[in-house]
């Protein structure tokens, strides 16, 4: 199987600029999550906790769920030490009527480089 990847892996933090628009999205998200947050904090709830995460979100599309699938588990071979914390389906309509296609997304972390801890939950089942 020929792939146009490379072999290896540039070391060291690759950064990409992100276009401004991506940065204010986030900033704009964040920022009301924030504070839904804190109303929920202030009515006084008890028993539980709400917090705000922002991770990765890899979006793999197939024209069928299969190859969805395949283009989710390709991606998480090329990236071995990204965590998978949830994942999220959908079918959506496409180019043209009775078209469909699907999408896997996937809320990844990535390994602190002082720690090596990963920013999310994951479930960990006993051995």
């Amino acid at each position: 199987m020929s792939t146009n990847l490379p072999e290896t892996v540039a070391e060291g933090p690759v950064v990409l600029p992100a276009p401004p628009r991506v940065v204010d999205d986030l900033a704009r998200d964040l920022t009301h999550a924030a504070a839904a947050v804190r109303a929920v904090s202030r009515a006084g709830r008890s028993g539980g906790d709400v917090a705000v995460a922002a991770y990765t979100a890899v979006v793999c599309t197939g024209r069928s769920a299969a190859r969805a699938l395949e283009e989710a588990a390709a991606w998480c071979r090329q990236a071995p030490e990204a965590e998978v914390h949830s994942m999220a389906w959908a079918r959506v309509p496409g180019h043209c009527d009775d078209v469909y296609e699907y999408r896997v997304t996937l809320a990844v972390s990535f390994p602190d480089h002082e720690t090596g801890e990963h920013s999310g939950d994951t479930h960990h089942a006993p051995r």
